[in-house]
C-alpha cells in the first residue's frame, strides 16, 4: 500500500451549555446547547428554545432566527435569509419509532446579501409542536467586495468555458447567476457558471465562479471528472425488467413506478462508446440477451431497485422527491473506468471499464445506488463538492449505496481488478485497505481530488460501519444517515456537523436514551470525531 503524507488534525468538541436571552425575544430564559467544530464555528443550536410565532412554518422559521440571531451574530434576519422552496418531506422513514407521527418540521433558509444568494450558506430551523427545537448550519459575518457587477453574464460564461479548455459541443447550454462566494471574511460577487459536456478526453460538469468585477476565476471544481466510480460487470443472471413497446420494438422504459403519476419513468440509453450522442436501447422480441445489451439491462434493473428502496424504506419518490425521471446512460466513451451523476444533464453515466482495472460499471447495484444517491444529495443538503463537505458527499453515497445493496462492506469488489480475487475499490470496515484514512489522526490535507473528497471519505465511512454493526442493520443505519441528510445537513456541513446531524436524526427515530443513540456516539468517537 502506498504511503501518503498526512497532516494530523485534532478534532475537539467545543460544546457549551449556556443560558442565553435574546433581546428580541419576549419569552423566558431557555437553555441552549451550542455545538461548535474544531475551528470554533457554531454548527448547531439544540434544546427547547421557546415558542414560535407565525401562521405558517415559513413565518415561524424567520421568527426562530430572530430569537437566535444574537448567538449567531446575524444583524438583520429579514434581509439576510430567504426560505428555500422545497418539496414537503414525506413521513416515510421508520426506525424503532416512526416519523409518520412526528410533529417536527424542518425549514431551510438560504442566506442572501443585497438580494443575491450566498453560495453554500444555509440554516435549517427545526420546529416541534410549535416550539423551536434547534437550528442547524454555520454563519459568520461577511463583507461584500462589490454590490454591482461590472462584467456581463455572457462575458463570464465565455471566461468559464475558456477555463475548462473544452471546445466541443456542450451537453446543455451554459447557465450563470450572480452569487456571492464566501472567501475568508469576504463575500466575493461572482457569476456561478455551470458548464456541462460529455465529449473530449474526460467529461465535465463544472461549477466555476467568475468574478463579476474583473473576470478572474475565483474558484472552480468539476464533479464529473473527479467522481471515481465503483461497480461490477454483467453477471449473466436473468433479470426481470419493465419495458415499453413502441411500434415493433421494445424500449428500456419503466412506467410501473409511483413516479409515473407525476410523469416520471426509468429510462436507459446508450452512448455506443461515444461521448456526445445518446440513442435508445431497443429490442425486437423483449428478450435482452445480446452481449451489447447487458450494461443497459443492468443499469435499468438496478435503477429500479434503488428507486424502490428510496420509496419503500425512506418514503422518497425519486431523487428529487417529486417523481423525477431516472435516466441512465451506458457505454460511455471507450475503456472508461468511471461512473458519475451529472447534475448538469440530470442523468447517470456509466463506462464499460477497460477490462483490467474495471469492468462494466452499471452492473453493480452499489454503483448505481451510489450515483443516484449523489442526485438525492443534490436535492437535499447539496453538500459542496470540496474538502470535508465533499468527503461527506462521497461518504453518504457510499453508505447509502452499501445499505441498498445490503450484502457486505466492500465497494466495487466484483469489477475492481477483475483478474485479482478478493479486493475492492473501497472498504467501509477497513478504509486503510483502500488507501483511505479511517481516523481523524490520519486526515489527509491536499489540494488534489477537490481537497481529498475520495480520500477522507473513509473516515465517516468507518463511522457508518461502526454504527451499523452496533445496531445490527445497514438498512436501519441508512435511515438515520438519510434523515440527517434530509433535515439536519447544509451545503457546508463538515465532519463535526455530520456527527451532530446524525445524532439529531437518531434521537428523532430512536430516542436520546436509546442503545442506538449511544452506539452512534461511540461510532463517531471511534474515528476521532467529537
Amino acid at each position: 500500500m502506498n504511503k501518503r503524507v498526512v497532516s494530523t488534525l485534532v478534532l475537539s468538541s467545543l460544546m457549551a451549555s449556556i443560558l442565553l436571552f435574546e433581546p428580541t425575544s419576549s419569552y423566558a430564559l431557555v437553555e441552549k446547547k451550542v455545538l461548535k467544530n474544531e475551528r470554533g464555528e457554531i454548527h448547531n443550536l439544540v434544546g427547547d428554545l421557546g415558542s414560535l410565532r407565525g401562521v405558517n412554518p415559513q413565518e415561524r422559521a424567520l421568527d426562530a432566527l430572530s430569537k437566535v440571531k444574537g448567538t449567531y451574530g446575524i444583524k438583520d434576519v429579514a434581509k439576510e435569509f430567504k426560505v428555500k422552496k422545497m418539496p414537503e418531506p414525506k413521513a416515510g422513514v421508520t426506525g424503532k419509532k416512526s416519523l409518520t407521527k412526528s410533529l417536527t418540521h424542518h425549514t431551510r433558509l438560504d442566506r442572501v446579501m443585497n438580494g443575491v444568494p450566498v453560495y453554500g450558506e444555509q440554516l435549517i430551523v427545526h420546529e416541534k409542536n410549535g416550539r423551536l427545537s434547534g437550528v442547524t448550519g454555520k454563519y459568520k459575518p461577511l463583507v461584500v467586495n462589490a454590490t454591482k457587477a461590472t462584467l456581463s453574464n455572457e462575458a463570464a460564461e465565455q471566461k468559464a468555458l475558456e477555463y475548462t479548455g473544452y471546445q466541443g459541443e456542450l451537453a446543455v447550454p451554459i447557465t450563470s447567476e450572480l452569487t456571492y462566494l464566501p472567501q475568508g471574511d469576504q463575500a466575493i460577487l461572482t457569476y456561478k457558471v455551470n458548464v456541462c459536456y460529455l465529449g473530449g478526453n474526460t467529461p465535465g460538469d463544472w461549477i466555476i465562479f467568475v468574478s463579476a468585477v474583473d473576470g478572474s476565476i475565483v474558484n472552480a471544481f468539476n464533479s464529473a471528472a473527479e467522481a471515481i466510480g465503483i461497480g461490477t460487470g454483467a453477471d449473466l443472471e436473468a433479470k426481470w425488467i419493465n419495458t415499453v413497446k413502441k411500434g415493433n420494438e421494445f424500449y428500456l422504459e419503466d412506467r410501473t413506478k409511483m413516479m409515473a403519476l407525476q410523469g416520471g419513468t426509468i429510462n436507459t440509453y446508450t452512448y455506443s462508446n461515444g461521448t456526445t450522442s445518446q440513442a435508445y436501447v431497443v429490442d425486437t422480441d423483449n428478450v435482452w440477451d445480446d452481449e451489447l445489451q447487458r450494461a443497459a439491462v443492468d443499469a435499468h434493473y438496478n435503477a429500479s431497485i434503488v428507486y424502490d428502496f428510496y420509496l419503500n424504506e425512506l418514503g422518497r419518490n425519486s431523487y428529487d422527491d417529486m417523481g423525477a425521471p431516472i435516466i441512465s446512460n451506458v457505454h460511455y466513451s471507450k475503456d472508461y473506468n468511471n461512473a458519475f451523476w451529472s447534475g448538469g444533464i440530470g442523468q447517470m453515466v456509466y463506462g464499460d471499464g477497460d477490462g483490467e482495472l474495471m469492468t462494466s460499471l452499471s452492473g453493480a447495484l452499489d454503483v448505481v445506488a451510489h450515483e443516484i444517491t449523489h442526485a438525492v444529495i443534490q436535492y437535499t443538503a447539496d453538500l459542496i463538492y470540496q474538502d470535508q463537505s465533499g468527503a461527506l458527499n462521497e461518504s453518504w453515497a457510499d453508505a447509502l449505496g452499501t445499505a441498498i445493496e445490503n450484502e457486505n462492506w466492500l465497494l466495487g469488489e466484483e469489477i475492481w481488478t477483475p483478474g485479482i480475487e478478493g479486493d475492492a475499490l473501497r472498504y467501509m470496515d477497513d478504509p486503510e485497505l483502500g488507501d483511505q484514512p479511517g481516523h481523524m489522526d490520519q486526515y489527509v490535507v491536499t489540494h488534489l481530488d477537490n481537497g481529498g473528497v475520495h480520500i477522507n471519505s473513509g473516515i465517516p465511512n468507518k463511522a457508518f460501519y461502526h454504527f451499523a454493526e452496533a445496531i445490527g442493520s445497514r438498512v436501519e443505519a441508512g435511515k438515520v444517515w438519510y434523515l440527517a441528510l434530509r433535515d439536519y445537513m447544509t451545503p457546508n456541513t463538515d465532519f463535526s456537523g455530520a456527527r451532530a446531524a446524525t445524532l439529531l436524526a437518531c434521537e428523532e427515530l430512536y430516542g436520546k436514551g436509546s442503545d442506538a443513540y449511544q452506539s452512534l456516539q461511540t461510532a463517531w468517537t471511534n474515528v476521532g470525531i467529537e
